[in-house]
């Protein structure tokens, strides 16, 4: 469960083995899920408190043994006692609308999800480490010091700075060019994978 009344939900449902006050962030209780006096299953609860979560929000997770019968039983539970039933891939929206995750990182979530070999999973896994954003904004930063050079230059022709502007700017452009290059190789390597599989 991820949003703010997750942790109040899970209060009425869970009964920890042992007496605690309060849930502390980042820990896992054992205990079990219970439906009024009657126990449902023996459980593991993960607890995560905004921001450090994958959504940013609270959240937690429970961890039963398992079975069609019993996860369907805990999900009643949840969602008799507030909780909401997710539609697929709103934990990655609500990440990526938190700003947790870049659309980049949230299109290499389904990627991963879908990878239909390990060569396609790897992939997939490399661009949710936020490797591709990082290279974006990189060439983003390039582009964008370019543009400053000739706005000032612009601005402020009395300093004569055209002759080093036009030499820094052809030289960045070309180190943009070749990140540009080399990028669009790596997505026709990631296509051939995909279709491979």
């Amino acid at each position: 469960m991820s949003g703010e009344e997750s942790f109040d939900i899970i209060k009425k449902i869970f009964k920890p083995k042992s007496k605690i006050e309060e849930f502390k962030p980042n820990t896992i209780k054992y205990g079990y899920i219970v439906d009024g006096d009657k126990i449902v299953d023996e459980v593991l609860v993960s607890f995560f408190k905004a921001p450090k979560s994958f959504t940013t929000e609270n959240m937690c997770e429970i961890n039963s043994h398992g079975g069609t019968v019993v996860m369907r039983k805990i999900l009643e539970i949840c969602i008799k006692n507030g909780a909401e039933l997710a539609r697929p891939g709103e934990f990655t929206k609500r990440a990526f609308l938190n700003g947790r995750i870049d659309l980049t990182q949230a299109e290499a979530i389904i990627d991963v999800i879908n990878a239909k070999s390990e060569k396609e999973a790897e992939a997939s896994a490399l661009e949710l480490s936020g490797k591709l954003s990082e290279l974006f904004k990189k060439i983003k930063n390039e582009v964008m010091d370019i543009l400053v050079d000739i706005e000032a230059s612009i601005d402020y022709p009395e300093y004569d700075v055209e002759e080093v502007t036009n030499n820094r700017t052809i030289k960045t452009l070309d180190i943009v060019e070749n990140e540009l290059n080399e990028l669009e190789k790596t997505f026709e390597n990631g296509r051939i994978i995909k279709e491979r599989t």
